[in-house]
């Protein structure tokens, strides 16, 4: 009796279990994959015709070839490098040299995998003659030589005369046009330029947070913005003047030559600086830049990630937003990638200490991230390192190379992660 009561009660509960099972509501159907492009976050880096051809220096050919690829993950025991035949975009990391860079540096920028400079140039080689030596030892160095990427000339990149239009202002400007087509005789395609007639501002103070070593720190309380460092005081909207006089007789000549100019902003980005009004304290200025050139080719900008993030919400609303415009646009021809301890206050006071890039206040690997969704292939580097106390035995070389191998490791793990979202959407 037992035993059938056991089978009954048993019989019972299968039923039950069916028609529960009877009852439950179809699984729903699987989401269609996600197609490269159709997601705003793939769609940073799809790869549309026009914009191939209208900002060609910003796309490489693989990523023409990425936008008709089909994306797979392979499984290994062992995870595998994708580095190599990656395609989505790869910011190429560069070393700043001059003529005076010694064989050794050199060799240390090679063996650390930079095949790419920046060209500082001095007063005694403005010339062809002077000049072209250097661009050959450059270009022929061991093991495949470098790109020179970008030169620059402090003297043009921030000329006194041609900002404030001090006499022969029209002169100088010759002589700047002259430098680009010397830049073009040796196939240097992009020089740096600066509107901050008397340089960037820094208060001196010694910074707390760059473990021990020496870096630029700055308090607004010590820096007087009207302090007179030239003949009067000249406002923001004469400067603006100042800069599409020089754009008028210079951007004929980029065309020319075939030589752009990336435009540094004001540093720090605040409204007056020695007497003298600021032209890019934020990216409303650089858009207006952009707008003075009629959105010439010809001019872009260095994208500095230590000024935007100096002026913070006085500079940006939207960083990761602004890049992505600026980069899509093809304005973005150079990175300086670095971070600072905090930003300036709504009034522009404050306080704030240039610091290794992972020790700052702003997400570096967010903003790694947003150049490679973007498609941005250009040159990136740390501009401004910490400085070691025996300069002689360490010096800010080896300094630089610390900030520039933390950056070729967030390059790394960056474009690793948007080509995993890309091979998982498919």
């Amino acid at each position: 009796m037992k035993k059938t009561l056991a089978l009954l009660l048993a019989l019972l509960m299968m039923l039950s279990a069916c028609a529960a099972f009877a009852e439950a509501p179809a699984a729903e159907e699987e989401a269609p994959a996600r197609v490269l492009g159709e997601d705003p976050i793939y769609d940073a880096i799809r790869i549309e015709p026009n914009r191939l051809q209208g900002y060609a220096s910003t796309v490489t050919p693989a990523e023409e070839v990425a936008a008709n690829t089909t994306f797979g993950v392979s499984y290994s025991a062992i995870p595998l490098n994708t580095a190599k035949t990656n395609p989505v975009a790869r910011p190429q990391i560069i070393a700043g040299v001059s003529s005076s860079t010694s064989d050794d540096e050199l060799k240390m920028w090679k063996q650390m995998g930079i095949n790419a400079v920046e060209l500082s140039i001095g007063a005694k080689e403005l010339s062809y003659e002077a000049l072209y030596p250097v661009v050959e030892k450059l270009r022929n160095f061991e093991n495949g030589g470098f790109e020179i990427l970008l030169a620059s000339y402090g003297k043009y990149q921030k000329d006194t005369v041609i900002h404030l239009q001090l006499e022969g202002w029209e002169e100088e400007i010759e002589r700047f046009n002259d430098y680009l087509r010397l830049m073009d005789s040796l196939n240097i395609r992009t020089v740096a330029i600066a509107w901050q007639p008397n340089g960037i501002s820094r208060s001196g103070d010694t910074p707390k947070s760059i473990h021990g070593a020496n870096a630029g720190a700055t308090n607004m309380e010590g820096i007087d913005p009207w302090e007179m460092k030239n003949d009067r005081y000249y406002s923001r909207e004469e400067m603006w003047k100042t800069f599409g006089d020089f754009l008028e007789r210079v951007l004929p000549v980029c065309e020319e030559t075939n030589v752009r100019m990336a435009l540094h902003p004001n540093d720090p980005p605040v409204p007056y600086l020695g007497g003298v009004g600021s032209l890019i304290m934020s990216a409303d200025d650089y858009r207006r830049a952009f707008d003075l050139a009629n959105d010439s080719p010809y001019l872009g900008m260095k994208l500095c990630t230590g000024c935007w993030t100096e002026g913070g919400l006085l500079f940006t609303d939207d960083m990761l937003g602004d890049i992505d415009e600026f980069v899509r646009r093809g304005k973005v021809f150079e990175v300086h990638f670095r971070n600072v301890s905090a930003p300036l206050n709504l009034d522009y006071s404050g306080y704030f200490e240039e610091t290794l890039a992972e020790d700052g206040y702003v997400d570096m690997y967010a903003l790694m991230l947003q150049f490679i969704r973007s498609g941005y292939n250009g040159p990136i580097f740390c501009d401004h390192t910490h400085r070691s106390v025996n300069s002689q035995l360490l010096g800010s070389k080896t300094n630089r190379a610390t900030s520039d191998a933390w950056i070729q490791g967030l390059i790394y793990a960056a474009r690793a992660q948007v080509l995993y979202e890309i091979a998982s959407a498919k």
